[in-house]
């Protein structure tokens, strides 16, 4: 990462809004070499390159770049001819999908297709959300709430949870991962993602470095309908140990399915079980009215602390506010 344009860097490969970057960290005027740097940091990242970002973020951004940049009198040929790059070439070149970026430290990071709608193909889960970058912060935060355990995400979405779970450089030593969703488009899009994190070639060679010879396991994505839990075939997967789910209660419409689903994993490993779930707060009556449920289905909620934003390893919107609970019997 670059030193000097390491937050925007970090910044421009997540898509973060434009108009709340770190653009106070670039000290005017920039010579032709700070602007070469800068934009090698961003749009010439090799991440981006390969797997570009949305093409109208690029855009937004270098707009505001240069407007940044209007009262001096030279501006670098590498802003103007990103701004009239053809972005039809390569990975991504379609409108309805593109490409984020989230770098969390040292050799670490994820790469993630996403959806360019909040809603596409009849979900809201083929992008990821605030509730689950808060909620990969919070396993960050506390490795032991996931070491050794197995876990199974419901409402998983696009796959950041449980790719970031497995990922080599992070080393959270967890069990056996497996992401689960109840639409189609949204498993297969796991299935994407989970093969562009977790590069055959590039596993081999870091397992050839480990002092034991263990093979690195990637996590598995299945479909599973909550109203149907029972049919799925658990006997070809570990027990699980930990539940991790974000933003799944924002419709009321499926507590009922929701609670069925999390009462067959209670029924089967009893007080072996924990659920981490993450909330966006939209509607403070939805969530009043699920914590209810799960008081009426005999469960005991404990609320867990944020991770502030100075200690935070995305760039998410921190006025959104999550609320984390963790759900026992």
């Amino acid at each position: 990462m670059s030193e000097k344009y390491g937050k925007l860097q970090q910044q421009f490969l997540c898509c973060y809004p434009v108009n709340k970057m770190a653009w106070s960290t670039v000290k005017l005027p920039l010579s032709w070499e700070e602007q070469q740097e800068l934009m090698a940091a961003t749009c010439g990242h090799p991440l981006n390159r390969r797997y570009p970002v949305r093409r109208s973020y690029l855009e937004a951004f270098l707009k505001q770049l240069m407007h940044l940049l209007k009262d001096q009198e030279d501006v670098h040929d590498d802003v103007y001819s990103n701004l009239c790059v053809r972005m039809g070439e390569g990975p991504g070149s379609g409108t309805s999908y593109a490409y984020k970026h989230y770098l969390m430290g040292p050799g670490a990071h994820i790469t993630l297709r996403e959806s360019n709608s909040f809603v596409s193909e009849g979900t809201t889960g083929l992008c990821t959300w605030e509730a689950a970058l808060a909620l990969a912060d919070y396993v960050l935060q506390h490795p032991d709430l996931v070491r050794g355990k197995n876990v199974v995400e419901l409402g998983a979405g696009a796959g950041l949870l449980g790719i970031l779970l497995k990922l080599p450089a992070l080393e959270l030593k967890v069990g056996q991962v497996l992401l689960t969703d109840g639409s189609e488009p949204c498993v297969q899009l796991m299935r994407e993602n989970i093969a562009l994190n977790f590069n055959d070639k590039e596993l081999a060679q870091e397992q050839e470095q480990e002092e034991e010879q263990q093979e690195v396991e990637k996590p598995q994505a299945e479909q599973l309908d909550w109203d149907s839990v029972s049919e799925f075939p658990w006997k070809c997967h570990a027990e699980t140990d930990l539940l991790l789910a974000a933003d799944v209660i924002y419709d009321d419409s499926q507590f009922d399915a929701l609670l069925g689903a999390l009462d067959y994993f209670y029924t089967r490993r009893g007080g072996q079980l924990e659920t981490l779930l993450a909330s966006t707060v939209r509607n403070v009556d939805t969530l009043h009215k699920f914590m209810a449920q799960l008081g009426i289905h005999g469960y005991k909620v404990t609320p867990c602390a944020n991770v502030s934003a100075c200690a935070s390893h995305f760039c998410r919107d921190h006025t959104a506010a999550v609320q984390i609970i963790s759900i026992r019997r």
